[in-house]
């Protein structure tokens, strides 16, 4: 369906035009947002008038074409006070131009015109004094505190959140993001689909790679992740996050790295070690044994129970798969999976997972002795029921679920964690 907001095409003018019906529809809204984007002097908002595409006091046609040069959108009176709405999505900011929406308002008798930049990225280069910048995204969180109680604000963030989903689907070059992860909320009522698990899983990735915690743990911050998010016909997309000791590797798969997953039942923070990673791992399985393997498992699942308590319905998971491959892009079809519990190597639970430590020799068999490619993966799922899940704590939650499960980077790797 399409949506009130979209009677632009291109995406600058489509927020924007979000934005004034917004502030327009809800006066509520108006003031506030006017003394956050730095205007402490706005008039009374029952003095203030909104337009799009036109420098007020100057016929426009209202066509977008027609638009270059004039200002994405203003608020004024009628005495001289005025702020300009300039919204940036693909290109730079233009310091010249913001310069000549200003000397242009001047000369229209607007004195002293503030200024809004409205970018996705941050600014390196120096403004003019009456130019607050904000990014869209801070816009997104101003509304999204707001939307409890106004429909129009949270008719915006919704709207926001649809429109980067699209433009990512459509691969539109976007100079960073529009909105700002907040939680993975799907259920009944808003069910999984792709195009919003790309969204999700490209917000959540780029706050995990910036986090400081992740880093001490070998996150590369400068890694390149997946380039195109898969996974239109299927349940679940998937991205990675690279370790530092992966920097000039041509293909990621030589070194094990951080997963995260969105299903349409779960989400999962994982450690996989592919099938040809590099550092001698086989040897070391063979030197460490079936008991010392099972002492790495033994070790993952002890540490994970902080994680796993905070959480109703947490798995600690490990398995092995063996997968071919049709294409690059392709999913790859499973040819065999053994998926295990790690509280089935735990001794005297009276209910729930019993003990069955068999399941971890079979794991450890087929790894020694495979002649196929097989791909080891550790994995702690979260139900998107889990009150964490559906809010930024899930960020911390998959920090704490990877330092649990980083025993496994020393054992791949080398035993004392050099390499990282």
């Amino acid at each position: 369906m399409r949506s009130v907001f979209d009677q632009y095409s291109q995406p600058e003018n489509r927020l924007t035009h979000a934005l004034a019906c917004t502030l327009d529809a809800d006066r509520t809204l108006l003031g506030p947002f006017l003394r956050w984007a730095g205007a402490a002097d706005a008039p009374a908002v029952s003095r203030l008038s909104i337009t799009e595409q036109q420098t007020p006091g100057v016929p426009g046609s209202g066509d977008e074409s027609d638009a270059k040069g004039i200002p994405d959108a203003c608020v004024f009176d009628d005495e001289g006070w005025l702020m300009i709405i300039e919204s940036k999505v693909q290109s730079k900011a233009s310091v010249d131009q913001l310069n000549r929406h200003i000397q242009t308002a001047k000369r229209h008798d607007y004195k002293d015109p503030h200024v809004l930049l409205l970018t996705t990225d941050d600014q390196t280069v120096a403004l003019p004094s009456s130019v607050m910048h904000k990014q869209w995204r801070d816009v997104y969180a101003w509304f999204r505190k707001r939307s409890d109680r106004s429909f129009w604000a949270r008719e915006l963030t919704r709207y926001m959140e649809s429109l980067e989903a699209r433009m990512i689907a459509e691969n539109y070059t976007v100079r960073g993001t529009l909105t700002m992860f907040d939680g993975i909320r799907f259920d009944a009522n808003n069910p999984y689909t792709y195009r919003e698990g790309k969204r999700l899983i490209r917000l959540l990735g780029d706050e995990l790679q910036q986090h400081k915690t992740l880093h001490k743990l070998g996150v590369d911050p400068k890694g390149e992740r997946r380039s195109a998010i898969t996974g239109r016909d299927s349940t679940r997309v998937w991205d990675f996050l690279p370790l530092r000791v992966a920097r000039g590797a041509t293909n990621f798969t030589s070194f094990p790295h951080f997963t995260m997953g969105i299903r349409d039942s779960d989400v999962s923070a994982g450690v996989t070690v592919p099938n040809g990673v590099r550092g001698g791992f086989r040897t070391r399985l063979h030197n460490a044994g079936e008991e010392g393997f099972i002492e790495l498992l033994e070790e993952i699942e002890r540490r994970s129970r902080r994680v796993r308590t905070r959480s109703s319905g947490a798995v600690a998971k490990v398995y092995i798969v063996q997968r071919h491959f049709h294409s690059q892009r392709s999913m790859g079809e499973v040819d065999a999976k053994l998926e295990m519990n790690l509280c089935t190597i735990v001794t005297g639970a009276r209910r729930g997972t019993k003990y069955q430590p068999e399941w971890a020799s079979a794991v450890y068999e087929i790894l020694t002795r495979k002649r196929s490619n097989i791909q080891l993966g550790f994995q702690i799922v979260f139900q998107h029921t889990c009150p964490i899940v559906r809010s930024r704590k899930v960020i911390k939650l998959f920090v704490d679920a990877w330092d649990a499960m980083s025993p496994v980077l020393s054992f791949v790797l080398d035993d004392d964690g050099a390499n990282l």
